[in-house]
């Protein structure tokens, strides 16, 4: 039996609502992002926050309670979607050699880091001092992301293919060699005449950045020599 016209369209009404909602909350996430990662926790207010998103700020408190709220939404949407992006790839590379799990995780920090800076603009921020949100971003976040790389980084320094040293420390060293020509792209642009978000800068910053940390096979080891002949 076919619902009455009026219980369609209240469903329909509800289904639009339900859906701007949605749009409305996505908008003010952006906004938030933006913010956070110019000014960091301290530097943001939702009320700035809603000026930016173009609503009401009675919207902002209604979807996310209050800044703390805010905060994590945003901390979701780019850190936690990164670390599990990056936790699914090695997943996906089970029983590959652990050299080579590094190598295309790291590869692949380097070419998000281009595409989305505000990754560690918002990681910075939040870092900076000892505070309620770095201790929840480490917990939830960051901590099992920062053990997995740890462990791939001296599995392959125990094969010789990384370079020597504390596996947090290297980490945190590849970090910084990735992601700061991003996030000063326009003196980058002025020093260097190119931007460093251009496809093929990119791939030659990749190779810069692994070849720093992984070394390269021994050149005895790595070519095999052809059999010396009876006259030689």
């Amino acid at each position: 039996m076919e619902a009455p016209a009026t219980d369609r369209k209240g469903a329909q009404r509800v289904r639009k609502e339900q859906q701007r909602a949605i749009e409305t909350r996505e908008r003010i996430i952006d906004a938030a992002i933006e913010e956070f990662a110019r000014h960091g926790f301290e530097g943001v207010s939702t009320r700035s926050v809603s000026i930016n998103a173009g609503t009401r700020h009675t919207l902002v408190t209604y979807h996310f309670e209050g800044k703390e709220g805010l905060w994590y939404a945003v901390m979701d949407r780019v850190v936690r979607s990164f670390t599990t992006q990056q936790q699914e790839r090695l997943e996906g590379l089970r029983g590959v050699d652990e050299v080579v799990q590094l190598r295309l995780l790291l590869e692949e920090f380097v070419r998000y880091s281009a595409r989305d800076p505000r990754l560690h603009k918002l990681m910075s921020h939040a870092a900076s001092e000892a505070s309620p949100q770095l201790e929840r971003m480490m917990a939830e976040y960051l901590g099992s992301y920062f053990k997995m790389i740890a462990r791939l980084i001296k599995a392959a320094q125990v094969k010789g293919a990384f370079v020597a040293g504390d596996p947090n420390h290297l980490h945190y060293l590849f970090i910084g060699a990735a992601t700061r020509i991003f996030m000063q792209s326009p003196e980058v642009n002025r020093v260097m005449g190119e931007s460093p978000f251009d496809p093929g800068f990119i791939d030659r910053h990749v190779a810069a950045c692994l070849d720093l940390f992984f070394k390269a096979p021994e050149a005895g080891k790595a070519m095999k020599r052809p059999p010396r002949s009876k006259a030689q």
